[in-house]
């Protein structure tokens, strides 16, 4: 993801801490940030906003894929939507994630 604005990475900020909240209270799996890049089954590369990936699925990766861009799709992401992102391409986006295993989004 670009650099964000205030009001933008502020939204990031607390929808990372939300989701961090409830997966400390079940331990179901991995939350990672936009710095995060998966490759994924289609061979496209995306950095959502915030990304889940269930324990299973993660610690099914190699140590050494886990180190670099893992190859997998998350099972959650959230992907803001700034003043300027038109909703077509953020849509397509989306389709692209259900397409490679997206369980919600």
């Amino acid at each position: 993801m670009s650099p964000l604005g205030g009001e933008s990475g502020n939204q990031e900020a607390n929808l990372i801490a939300d989701v961090i909240i409830w997966n400390r209270k079940t331990q179901l799996g991995f939350l990672f940030s936009s710095s995060t890049i998966f490759n994924l089954p289609n061979g496209g590369s995306r950095s959502p906003d915030v990304s889940w990936v269930r324990r299973e699925k993660w610690e099914a990766l190699t140590p050494d894929e886990r180190k670099k861009f893992p190859p997998i799709c998350p099972d959650f992401v959230i992907e803001l939507r700034s003043p300027s992102d038109r909703l077509k391409p953020l849509q397509e986006k989306m389709k692209e994630y259900l397409d490679c295993g997206l369980r919600l989004g």
